[in-house]
């Protein structure tokens, strides 16, 4: 695995002994440096929240001591150990990966990290890596810190889609910045002109161009496809729900969008299937004016559910679609027999999510399919049975 690469970037170290040779974290920064090429940003102390939030955007990785106080003051010490669980609860909140690197004994740091921070039964799922800095310098820094990340899927994924990611941003915006620098207002007028809303139209440019730039053999199976992942049932519907739907606190107030799930008295839900196109504002429209198409759908019961599945995928009428974990680990069947239009501001408050492409292109394409039908005779049964 080439670390250099995968943690590649500015790097944050926060040690309060620094600046003292005979500690062992300026010679782990140093080492660091020179061998990884990397920058660090280096403070003293767990950073203030605005500037924490600037670090934590860009960094590559967070180097954190866990002893930042002085010795023999109790209070100290509790107020030193909450100090560094918040941070490292935000630190979670942007994923980014953590090397605790600490003089103190190892149990001294896990007993106090709470189980939504660190899971000591496996190491491999967690974000944070805690090592001794006498044991680190031992065996040399980069070794460790490769082995963790071989074995931890969730950081090699970031890691690794982040320096892709990077890279197809670099050629994109070199690319279009090489044909003219003010090639966003010459797509902004054009999209103006065909009446279409121009902020999302560029969005999607952006992210389609980043995505036809974007290699997909970038991940190896070496570190993603041996062992086996023991996740329960419930966790893996979360997880099928976590990768299709967006929740409504990740939502922009102020946007409509195909997809918008809407949860209704009695198990029932409403989707907005309208082009998000067509679900923007004209001609000083209101938000809540627009109106949105929406079919109906309900919550499935388990016997329905397995009845339904059949190698991986469900049974479905030309009438209907179903979401598999669609919210809350439901599964909701839509039918297409009805088609509801409604003004946004009537059910605004019942949204609950967003269920992402290419899930809703598929209900998309099926309704359409199903509204242009073309029923056929019945075949006789007698020309099938004996």
């Amino acid at each position: 695995m080439d670390i250099e690469s995968l943690m590649s970037g500015i790097a944050v170290v926060i040690d309060d002994k620094l600046e003292e040779e005979e500690d062992k974290i300026s010679q782990i920064v140093q080492e660091i440096e020179e061998q990884w090429g990397i920058p660090f940003y280096k403070t003293y102390k767990i950073p203030s929240g605005s500037i924490s939030d600037s670090l934590l955007k860009s960094a590559s990785f967070v180097l954190l001591d866990w002893k930042l106080w002085e010795d023999g003051s109790s209070e100290l010490e509790k107020d030193g150990i909450q100090n560094n669980i918040k941070f490292l609860e935000k630190v979670k909140g942007y994923f980014v990966p953590v090397f605790i690197f600490t003089n103190e004994a190892l149990s001294d740091v896990v007993d106090e990290l709470p189980g939504s921070l660190y899971n000591q039964d496996k190491l491999e799922n967690n974000f944070i890596f805690i090592k001794g800095k006498e044991e680190l310098m031992k065996e040399g820094v980069s070794a460790p810190i490769v082995n963790w990340v071989e074995k931890n899927a969730s950081v090699y994924a970031l890691k690794t889609w982040e320096r892709e990611f990077y890279e197809s941003k670099r050629k994109l915006f070199s690319s279009m910045y090489a044909k003219s620098p003010d090639w966003p207002r010459v797509f902004w007028k054009s999209y103006e002109d065909d009446g279409v809303d121009p902020s999302s139209s560029i969005t999607n440019l952006i992210n389609n161009n980043l995505s036809g730039r974007f290699k997909m053999d970038i991940f190896e199976e070496q570190f993603l496809g041996s062992g086996s992942s023991d996740v329960s049932k419930e966790d893996l519907k979360l997880l099928m729900q976590a990768a299709s739907f967006v929740m409504e606190e990740n939502l922009a107030e102020d946007e409509i969008r195909s997809g918008d799930l809407f949860k209704m008295p009695r198990g029932r839900y409403l989707i907005n299937i309208r082009p998000d196109c067509d679900c923007v504002p004209r001609d000083n429209e209101e938000l809540g004016d627009v109106e949105i198409y929406c079919i109906r759908g309900k919550k499935m019961k388990e016997r329905e559910i397995l009845n339904s599945y059949e190698k991986g995928h469900f049974i479905e009428r030309v009438s209907e679609s179903i979401s598999f974990s669609l919210y809350e680990g439901k599964t909701v069947k839509f039918s297409f027999k009805q088609l509801e239009k409604k003004k946004f501001s009537e059910i605004k408050n019942q949204r609950v999510g967003r269920l992402i492409h290419p899930y809703i292109t598929r209900i998309q394409q099926r309704y359409a399919s199903y509204l242009q039908r073309q029923g056929l005779p019945r075949i006789p049964k007698e020309a099938i049975c004996e």
